[in-house]
């Protein structure tokens, strides 16, 4: 027979269920002690109650270590699950704000980014479309160089004139078609700007077609020594013209660049001290969920060993 102390409320001793002396008498239900200094009868219900040391797992407490146990291990489930630290506010009210005002930041910051590529994007266009009216432009001074050729007659001018006229065009049509995403790029004088979160870049177009017109360089005359000389001093001024509007396309561009590095940099650190906020340390996690699951099944046995002894004492007494 296991030894079972029980401790009685009146008189603060302790005794052994192996020396007391347990008589059941029918008639009342009553149960006799016997083996103290005096003689109690107590009710079957008066000695539960009175009775201690034993784990009740029908009182309202009894089970709160194992509840607590159980409770951990959902709570890391939850988070190994998830690989996350926090999963809502009750993990960690001020940890779960700051993050989420992370977040915040590092997605306008991303979005910002994919402004300044965007802008990127134009600038190289527009640099482009200037090089080809640059290179249109050279090949134009070429000509004009030739026409100054003293050999030439009437008919070898109209020639360059028409090799000529077929340059101006292409350089009218890259200004004409020269768009990005649908956007005329030298329609009009104009700022592009492209949003970054935090404030915006610009990207300066320009009316080149105006530009040109200014430096007379898209009406020049080949079919006279004095037009050809008069052309080159023209497209001289043009070439000048372009060649600054690229420099300062290309300044622009570089700026975006840096932008995007700048915002890319920033996202990366903002982003890392969100995740030692918010994400699991797996290691840890891991051996905290170890240990809950030593607790929880040390108090399903805590828990089971006393209700088979709760049920001894009972048989005892029955």
């Amino acid at each position: 027979m296991p030894d079972l102390s029980i401790k009685h409320a009146e008189t603060a001793n302790t005794f052994s269920l192996n020396t007391l002396i347990l008589n059941q008498f029918s008639c009342n239900g009553a149960i006799l002690f016997a083996g103290c200094q005096r003689r109690y009868w107590l009710n079957y219900n008066q000695f539960l109650q009175r009775s201690g040391g034993v784990m009740k797992l029908n009182a309202p407490g009894s089970l709160n270590g194992l509840n607590q146990a159980q409770l951990q291990q959902e709570n890391l489930l939850k988070k190994l699950a998830t690989a996350r630290r926090i999963n809502n506010a009750a993990d960690d009210a001020a940890g779960l704000q700051i993050a989420n005002q992370l977040s915040s930041s590092i997605n306008g910051k991303a979005q910002g980014e994919r402004n300044v590529y965007d802008g990127i994007s134009l600038a190289r266009v527009y640099e482009q479309s200037l090089q080809g009216i640059n290179d249109n432009l050279g090949e134009l001074s070429r000509l004009a160089v030739a026409a100054g050729n003293g050999i030439y007659g009437t008919q070898e001018r109209a020639a360059l004139q028409a090799e000529a006229d077929s340059y101006l065009a292409n350089t009218q049509q890259i200004i004409d078609n020269s768009e990005f995403a649908g956007k005329k790029l030298f329609g009009a004088d104009a700022s592009v700007a492209f949003g970054t979160g935090s404030g915006s870049v610009n990207l300066t177009t320009t009316d080149v077609a105006a530009g040109l017109q200014s430096t007379n360089a898209l009406n020049i005359d080949l079919t006279s020594s004095a037009g050809a000389a008069a052309a080159l001093d023209s497209l001289a001024q043009a070439r000048d013209y372009i060649g600054e509007l690229q420099t300062q396309a290309g300044a622009e561009a570089n700026r975006f660049a840096s932008t995007a590095s700048n915002l890319n940099n920033q996202q990366i650190a903002e982003s890392a001290a969100r995740s030692r906020i918010e994400d699991l340390d797996f290691a840890r996690a891991t051996s905290d969920k170890a240990a809950a699951d030593v607790l929880a099944n040390s108090s399903v046995s805590v828990a089971l060993q006393a209700r088979l002894s709760q049920q001894q004492a009972l048989n005892l007494l029955s």
